[in-house]
């Protein structure tokens, strides 16, 4: 008779595994908080104004690794944090599922090595990819030696020579000169791909200007006794008529950073170019005299038309390089979503935000607002995360605490927690910032987490109460163990899974609390938040109120993720479910 054999048992992990892979809305919701954690860790990969590879002069650089690290480009220290993370969080992901012997040694030694790379690259000053101390040097010493020989009357002045364009690429590291072209040709791309929208800005823009400039016209021919006035048809037409393209060209072309440039770097050259055209003469006629040479008043003049002939020069050449060099950008991968960091200037106004699409808007203070929604999602998930671990570490020890010796102990704990649960947190922190005069986003952490803790420990409390008589503690005391022992060893890890179900809403209250701070205008100023951004769209009612539903629409997203996994946690842990 063949011998019966008992299946292997189900752990309790697994088991909860398996209930909650049942739970379909919970698992959607699960996959939608990871892609916002995802997006959150690689944002740099969706948004950025760096290539991440790029082939010029016969080499391949990766920009955006270069200056992934570096706080001269990622100016918030929560930036480069999650920027380490990029690398550590799949070798951290790799030990948990592969290996088998020393997991958790190695999961908390993949963490101290983040936090130290973190301390490193936050708090020392590395070097700037595009600057060298050593050229900067010798370009110092040749302008300061060219302004020695300038000052002595026997020499003929001449321009710095930091007004030549040859000298300034000579003194510029690879990178320097490949930032120049990659800003070049994005801002170009940009102006190109928008010109779709010139018409109808255009449109909209001679048709506000002549709006205003159709009173002051009246106005003006009032105060000369004109009267009957024309028909304000007429008057229009003589006001087109009076329109210039000069005029065109500066108030009704799209505001684009590079239509922005080209016009002023225009306008200069025009300038320049009049000046010198003006000065020739005077100048010539001074030259031909050598003792002019030694008169401070026309030695002066001399120096000012040759400085203004070499600036004219470097306008011309740098314009001429800037555009050959950037056609010789060859192979270059941008990330994917924006071209621009969440820091950067992308140009933009008001008036043309109203026209373009969605994923090309740009904030009140004329910042990418696609790459402000993809980096704050970092915002959200350090306050969501580190402030409930903050409200664990403090409220799981109270609770464990005095859940277990009960007593006196109990009733002075469950005091403190009701003096402590009567502070609503939101008020506490406008009352913290208040009082600071801080709107750090440590500061916001600091609070939601010193005043959430009270319901981890009231829950904790209640486990104990329920675990300390069981069994297998009064086997622990008979067998000697001392208290701590008993409490973090045996009866802790007993009472952390239905622990769980707390944490998906603890989370969400503190990114609500986070947001809704930002919203009332008391956010980290500076900031990505998503609380800043609905602030800004606020304070831009109604002109731009657009700019409010994009990050309310994703806040909440993720809190309805978040609350849909604590639905499908606290089911999956359902002791009838359990039994079942």
């Amino acid at each position: 008779m063949a011998e019966n054999t008992l299946p292997s048992p189900y752990s309790f992990w697994k088991a909860f595994w398996n209930r909650f892979k049942g739970h379909r809305l919970g698992m959607l919701a699960l996959y939608v908080v990871i892609l916002f954690v995802i997006v959150g860790v690689y944002a740099p990969f969706l948004a950025s104004s760096k290539p991440i590879v790029v082939y010029y002069d016969g080499s391949w650089y990766f920009p955006l690794f270069r200056y992934l690290f570096f706080a001269g480009f990622y100016t918030k220290r929560l930036d480069i944090f999650f920027n380490l993370l990029m690398f550590t969080l799949p070798v951290m992901i790799c030990i948990l599922y592969a290996v088998k012997r020393f997991k958790w040694q190695l999961i908390a030694l993949m963490l101290a090595i983040q936090f130290l790379l973190f301390f490193h690259y936050a708090f020392y000053q590395m070097n700037d990819p595009a600057s060298s101390i050593e050229l900067s040097r010798e370009r110092q010493a040749a302008i300061r030696a060219q302004m020695l020989a300038n000052a002595d009357p026997a020499n003929v002045p001449k321009p710095l020579p930091s007004s030549n364009w040859d000298f300034e690429l000579a003194h510029m590291t690879p990178y320097a000169k490949l930032n120049l072209l990659v800003q070049y040709k994005l801002l170009k791309e940009q102006h190109i791909r928008l010109l779709q929208f010139a018409p109808a800005y255009e449109k909209r823009e001679i048709q506000r200007w002549l709006t205003s400039a159709l009173e002051q016209k009246k106005a003006e021919l009032r105060k000369k006794g004109v009267d009957p006035l024309p028909s304000d048809e007429d008057l229009k037409k003589q006001l087109m008529n009076e329109l210039t393209p000069k005029m065109r060209d500066a108030n009704f072309e799209i505001p684009t950073l590079w239509s922005q440039q080209q016009l002023r770097e225009t306008q200069q050259i025009k300038r320049l170019k009049k000046e010198v055209e003006k000065q020739q003469a005077p100048f010539d006629a001074l030259m031909q005299d050598p003792a002019n040479l030694k008169d401070p008043a026309k030695r002066s003049q001399i120096q000012a038309f040759v400085d203004k002939q070499a600036n004219l020069n470097y306008l011309k050449d740098r314009q001429k390089w800037l555009k050959t060099q950037s056609a010789q950008l060859k192979y270059m991968v941008m990330p994917f979503i924006s071209h621009f960091h969440w820091e950067d200037d992308a140009g933009g106004k008001q008036s043309f935000n109203q026209l373009i699409d969605w994923w090309d808007l740009t904030r009140i203070n004329r910042k990418d607002l696609a790459a402000a929604l993809i980096f704050g999602v970092r915002i959200s998930i350090v306050v969501g995360i580190i402030s409930v671990f903050l409200a664990l570490l403090i409220g799981i020890p109270i609770g464990a605490f005095s859940g277990f010796y009960g007593g006196t102990l109990d009733i002075i704990t469950l005091r403190l927690v009701e003096i402590w649960e009567s502070m609503p947190t939101f008020f506490m922190l406008l009352l913290v910032v208040a009082m600071l005069q801080s709107k750090s986003i440590f500061i916001v952490i600091s609070v939601i987490g010193i005043f959430g803790w009270t319901g981890f420990a009231r829950y904790i409390r209640g486990e104990f109460f329920k675990q300390r008589n069981l069994p297998y503690v009064e086997a622990c005391k008979s067998l000697g163990f001392n208290d701590s022992y008993v409490i973090f060893k045996h009866i802790l890890p007993n009472a952390i899974p239905p622990l769980l179900t707390l944490m998906p809403f603890a989370i969400m209250g503190a990114i609500s609390s986070e947001a809704g701070l930002s919203f009332l205008g008391l956010g980290e100023e500076g900031s990505c938040s998503w609380g800043v951004l609905m602030d800004e769209g606020r304070s831009a009612f109604p002109a731009e109120s657009y700019l409010l539903w994009p990050p309310a629409i994703l806040l909440t997203i993720l809190l309805v993720a978040i609350a849909l996994v604590g639905d499908a946690l606290r089911d999956s842990l359902d002791p009838k479910l359990s039994r079942s």
